[in-house]
């Protein structure tokens, strides 16, 4: 649930609206393109509880946490986190934002409910400051003078914006067990959730079903950096989570959308700079050919497992094929929470599904 704040006079107001549609593009990517692999880049945190700081674009920084990455704006009206990362390193996240800056946090975005994203909300929220919490107006006294009058705010934690399905996600996942201060308080169901903080307009916008039915994306519009959330990972094959929403199709079209909408390439083309920053959810600081070369990975393998399909193969069959050749030594393992044959079930999954009109429906077994 969205709500009004009350803001000093020297703090911008939150503006809350609705951006208007956009259009969206998709490339046509041939079936035999088959790019030479290349080695997968190391994830971006170094060891277990650590966090790495890469300095990006006017006050903004990424914090890989664990291996993923937070991406942190910092300005004279407080902190702004997307993503907290896991829940073991929301102490080490805490610190490193205080060594960068004596603003308080003010808001943390969720980009999905994944627990890997956002396991650290509770903890981090408890060590920021809600922006209603320490505003003040101008009060004319009877004598006439002027004094502050403090006025009540919402709660002294740091407040949390997602989509509405990331709370629905968060309450309804088995086992998860969040607290109510993990939850997001600013919640939303339309197209975008735009606010101004630190002389910069933040848009978090509703991307399509791709890794879960509830994914954002968010662009911090005057630094021209796009944090792209949980579809770009560029240490592995994406995750589609079938249970939660995702889909092959939507993935491509959560892609398509970043890079048709949020992010603008190098003018003029040969030129080295001046190009949006892309944040994935794992791996380097990229930018949009890094995004497109990821959609255009994803949408081969796709079009090669539904080939398959067309011509009656099994899920058995499409493994034996190996429909993400060319791609496995870059994105691929063999074990961990995401291997790629999980990849090939969750596409070949997704496909049928969609074929069958329940797009988005659970896994069918081998």
């Amino acid at each position: 649930m969205n709500r009004r704040k009350h803001v000093q006079s020297w703090v911008p107001l939150l503006a809350l609206g609705i951006a208007g549609g956009v259009g969206v593009g998709a490339a046509c990517v041939a079936l035999a393109a088959e790019p030479d692999a290349s080695p997968a880049p190391e994830a971006a945190g170094a060891a277990s509880g650590a966090v790495s700081v890469v300095p990006l674009r006017d006050g903004l920084h990424m914090l890989a946490v664990d291996g993923v990455n937070v991406v942190m704006q910092t300005g004279p009206d407080g902190v702004v986190l997307v993503d907290t990362g896991p829940a073991a390193g929301a102490s080490a996240l805490v610190q490193q934002v205080k060594q960068l800056t004596k603003q308080p946090i003010r808001f943390l975005i969720d980009t999905s409910a994944d627990a890997a994203l956002i396991g650290g909300n509770a903890a981090v929220a408890a060590s920021g400051q809600d922006l209603a919490t320490t505003d003040t107006f101008d009060a004319l006294e009877v004598n006439g003078n002027t004094s502050k009058v403090d006025l009540p705010g919402e709660g002294a934690t740091a407040d949390i914006i997602a989509r509405q399905g990331v709370l629905t996600q968060m309450l309804s996942e088995p086992g998860a067990n969040y607290g109510s201060a993990a939850l997001p308080r600013d919640s939303f169901t339309r197209r975008e959730f735009n606010f101004f903080l630190n002389g910069t307009p933040i848009a978090v916008v509703a991307l399509p079903a791709g890794h879960s039915a509830s994914d954002a994306a968010v662009r911090f519009d005057r630094a021209d950096v796009v944090a792209a959330g949980a579809v770009f990972d560029q240490t592995r094959f994406p995750v589609i989570d079938l249970a939660n929403g995702g889909s092959i199709q939507g993935e491509i079209d959560a892609l398509d959308q970043i890079a048709n909408t949020l992010a603008y390439a190098h003018v003029p083309v040969l030129a080295n700079s001046g190009a949006t920053l892309v944040i994935p959810v794992r791996g380097p600081v990229s930018d949009e050919d890094d995004l497109v070369t990821y959609r255009d990975m994803v949408a081969t393998v796709r079009d090669r497992i539904e080939y398959y399909i067309e011509h009656g193969q099994t899920l058995a069959q499409v493994r034996s094929e190996h429909p993400a050749r060319g791609y496995v030594s870059r994105y691929g393992a063999d074990s961990g929470s995401w291997t790629t044959n999980d990849f090939i079930d969750a596409v070949y999954n997704s496909l049928m599904a969609q074929r069958k009109g329940h797009h988005g429906a659970k896994q069918q077994q081998e």
